[in-house]
């Protein structure tokens, strides 16, 4: 990264120098696995793989770093740098090393790069006038088991100084639970707090029948109140919230299996491993919050990511006769510590079909490719694009630039919405985004007399322009600018109302220079380095949003 390599070459030698001579005790304890931890000791894990997230699963584990940043980070094993990032959002400074074993690991939110990655980012950056780098390094760049490859941090959206760390598959680049590849000292179980039961006989929309509350007894064992539950339907699907800790007072994590046997057979269970990327918008579908509580789905819709699954022949959906049936759940960690839950359920009836309680004259296959065409109103939505099959509703005011598709639906992958350029925005097509209520805002693309837009989540949408440049102002005090000469980095405030950034270049006399931009905070940053000049510094900072509009600003600072 331009502008820290004095920084970044001190801060090397004194973590090389304190890696041999300091060790720390921990709960952690390395395996006979070859590939080493990314960080040094104390190993504080913050968050593991599976994880629920926001729209995706957390695929990887969080190192923290107790608040600080620039602490070493290693290769857990030799390899070489197959990839490198810089964004200022996602995984912000990242690095992706491919090893012999076919595995590659990540590393993301880092602060800076070791000298020699730094050197090849800081080229390209300069060779491309191009602040955002997506780099695959060519001749290939080495690096040795437990060399240093970056200094931890915060880029990207990171909401605060942690290491994420990540093991993925060389060829399909799924991610893989990386605990399954370390030896760690846990001897805590999982802690199981509600079981949930939903009526599954609609197929098109499961609903839920009860909440329980799981206790613990004076042996740590967890039970049911009232072991033996009836139910009115036949066909039921399981749900449970709860958590898993490393120690009885580190942070509370995902627990990791789950094993459903009914009548003493196997019924259903997932690990949270294998999850692709491509299914990460699954975690949607995979829990819902009921009284605060994320309640963690035993049972599957028609669309899942069979990875992380054992049993899916009945997707996890019973089909109970009316007798009493012995129900046993297993919860397990990475390191095999368990709760096992065991109570008896009967159905009051026999159900085997129930049908939709909303229906409309559009139905979705998620199996196929669906268009369906309404007046001028087109959405184009690809096989397994939605989770589950539905029935759709769609109405619009186009002459108030309103649209609405319902009902809510979890999206699996993206789909097109195209409609005729209605009269009142014909005068700039180029400029309209269309704005959801509960999502962000997609960008218009023209084509002859109609809008296409991509959108990921349904509901209700507004037509509107983007017009307006983006801002920027600068983020110093006046005492501040009257010691420049004490700076060691120049900083912007840019935001954007609707369509967001998308582009942004910074000179200095002229010059094309390298910033950083960081979008959790709208800051874009100028390190002063041993190529900075002195004196008078004309900064000119070119930043445009995602519909074309631009904004240029000046300013003279005396440094």
């Amino acid at each position: 990264m331009r502008g820290k390599t004095n920084i970044i070459s001190f801060h090397l030698k004194l973590c090389i120098t304190v890696l041999y001579c300091i060790a720390f005790d921990s709960v952690f304890a390395q395996g006979d696995q070859r590939f080493i931890w990314p960080i040094d000791s104390p190993f504080v894990m913050t968050a593991n793989y599976g994880e629920l997230r926001p729209n995706h699963f957390h695929t990887g584990i969080d190192f923290t770093t107790h608040g600080e940043i620039k602490r070493p980070v290693y290769s857990i094993y030799e390899g070489y740098v197959s990839r490198v990032r810089v964004s200022p959002t996602g995984y912000g400074n990242c690095v992706y090393i491919t090893h012999p074993n076919g595995k590659v690991s990540v590393y993301a939110h880092l602060t800076a790069f070791s000298l020699k990655i730094d050197k090849v980012v800081r080229d390209y950056r300069r060779d491309t006038q191009s602040n955002e780098v997506e780099l695959l390094p060519k001749p290939r760049l080495y690096v040795r088991k437990n060399e240093i490859i970056g200094l931890s941090g915060n880029s990207g959206n990171s909401t605060g100084p942690h290491l994420h760390f990540e093991i993925r598959d060389e060829i399909s680049e799924v991610p893989l639970n990386p605990l399954l590849f370390y030896k760690i000292k846990d001897k805590t179980p999982p802690k199981v707090e509600r079981l949930a039961i939903f009526d599954l006989a609609d197929t098109l929309n499961p609903r839920l029948l009860k909440t329980i509350h799981v206790k613990t007894n004076a042996r740590d064992s967890i039970y049911l109140e009232n072991d033996h539950i009836e139910t009115q339907s036949s066909i039921v699907g399981f749900a449970f919230s709860g958590l898993d800790r490393f120690t009885n007072t580190g942070s509370p994590n995902n627990i990791f299996a789950v094993s459903i046997d009914i009548d003493d057979l196997p019924f259903y269970g997932h690990k949270l491993n294998n999850i692709p990327f491509s299914d990460s918008r699954y975690i949607n579908e995979y829990y819902d919050e009921i009284d605060r509580h994320k309640f963690q789905k035993c049972f599957m819709p028609t669309i899942f990511p069979a990875g992380m699954y054992d049993y899916t022949f009945t997707r996890g959906r019973t089909l109970l006769d009316t007798s009493r049936h012995k129900v046993l759940i297993t919860f397990s960690d990475e390191c095999g510590n368990s709760k096992r839950l065991l109570f008896y359920i009967r159905p009051k009836k026999s159900n085997y079909y129930e049908e939709p309680n909303f229906k409309s004259d559009v139905f979705v296959n998620c199996m196929r490719d669906t268009v369906i065409s309404q007046n001028d109103l087109q959405l184009t939505i690809p096989a397994a694009s939605l989770f589950r099959s539905s029935y759709l509703e769609l109405t619009r005011q186009f002459d108030k630039g309103n649209l609405s598709i319902g009902p809510y639906l979890n999206l699996r992958q993206a789909i097109k919405v195209s409609f005729k350029i209605p009269e009142k925005f014909s005068t700039s097509p180029n400029k309209l985004v269309l704005v959801g209520s509960t999502t962000g805002t997609s960008i218009a693309t023209v084509r002859n007399d109609s809008l296409i837009f991509t959108i990921k989540n349904l509901g209700n949408f507004k037509l509107m322009y983007d017009t307006a440049p983006p801002r920027i102002k600068i983020r110093h005090t006046p005492k501040q600018i009257a010691n420049a000469w004490e700076m060691e980095a120049f900083s912007f405030t840019i935001t954007d109302e609707l369509s967001g950034i998308a582009k942004y270049n910074l000179w200095i006399n002229n010059t094309w220079v390298q910033c950083d931009y960081d979008a959790k905070n709208d800051e874009l940053i100028y390190y002063f380095d041993e190529e900075s000049p002195f004196g008078l510094l004309n900064f000119k900072l070119e930043v445009e949003d995602k519909c074309g509009n631009k904004r240029e600003f000046d300013y003279l600072l005396k440094k």
